[in-house]
């Protein structure tokens, strides 16, 4: 199974950002303003993914840590792609041209090694099947919440997306995200990584590894499995759900007090199961997926 020892491996757990725009792209807020409103959030680190830019912070800002990227969109077969490119090291756009196709991104990142999460592809328009690129191929990741997207026009959860390519047999990990244009946009949804140190290379290592959860609130403090048994500890809580392929899967509700803990143990028709913990305000955490066999 996939991300299974994260709550019990060494590390610190570090808040941050993947999807963030300063005024060096569309956002409102300059470098240091970002830094500034997220620091006061209690944030660790944010990535700066402006339009076709690598954004470097300037010297002297502490905390967060700000680490460059870039966000990359275009048209393909008359659908809109985004995607989040972290770990370049240089502004792909400038370096190589625009992109065409989303298998040219995908085959530079796979020689690069640079991560690449599919963005907002609720907001985009963009059906599932259109996620599955040529050979079978999908981004690592998606954001299966996009806090600008929601509160624009109310498209901002792609969570079905996520399970359509999961329930296809694709190991994708979710992320919560700003997407911060605007200083509303600020701490709508963020990851909480489970990582070695405060540093680049060690958040980067724990994204590609799964080390992660996502949120807009509720914390999940761990998950066990022992075989198929699937246990979960959380902050208060009034709905957790395990999410599954095709319709199976398990939801409980709290009762006379919120609840902090649920188990369930999965079929063995079920290949993989995601957990969801949802406050009584309807904020949710989102754990990445365990997998049971063969993708």
């Amino acid at each position: 199974m996939h991300n299974g020892n994260m709550w019990s491996e060494g590390g610190r757990w570090l808040k941050g950002n993947i999807h963030t725009h300063t005024s060096n792209s569309d956002g409102d807020c300059s470098v240091r303003e970002i830094a500034a409103l997220y620091a006061r959030q209690g944030f660790d680190f944010v990535f700066l993914t402006d339009h076709y830019k690598r954004t470097i912070p300037p010297k002297g800002i502490r905390k967060p840590l700000l680490i460059p990227a870039e966000e990359i969109d275009f048209s393909f077969k008359k659908r809109s792609h985004h995607f989040v490119c972290l770990g370049v090291k240089k502004a792909w756009q400038k370096k190589y041209g625009r992109f065409h196709t989303p298998e040219q991104l995908l085959e530079r990142a796979e020689r690069e090694g640079v991560f690449l999460v599919e963005a907002h592809p609720y907001w985009c328009g963009t059906p599932s099947p259109c996620c599955i690129y040529r050979n079978g191929r999908v981004c690592p990741g998606m954001e299966v919440y996009n806090s600008v997207c929601d509160h624009e026009i109310g498209k901002g959860y792609s969570a079905a997306h996520w399970d359509d390519l999961l329930d296809a047999g694709h190991r994708v990990l979710g992320f919560a995200v700003d997407d911060t244009h605007h200083r509303v946009n600020i701490a709508g949804g963020w990851i909480m990584v489970k990582s070695k140190s405060l540093s680049q290379n060690a958040i980067l290592a724990a994204i590609k590894a799964g080390n992660f959860y996502s949120s807009q609130g509720p914390v999940i403090k761990s998950v066990s499995a022992a075989g198929r048994d699937l246990k979960v500890r959380c902050s208060p809580s009034a709905r957790i759900n395990f999410i599954s392929n095709r319709s199976f899967g398990h939801s409980c509700f709290a009762a006379k007090k919120p609840l902090q803990e649920a188990a369930w143990t999965a079929p063995q028709h079920v290949r993989y199961v995601r957990i969801e913990v949802i406050d009584k305000r309807g904020k949710t955490a989102w754990s990445n997926p365990l997998f049971f066999g063969p993708a």
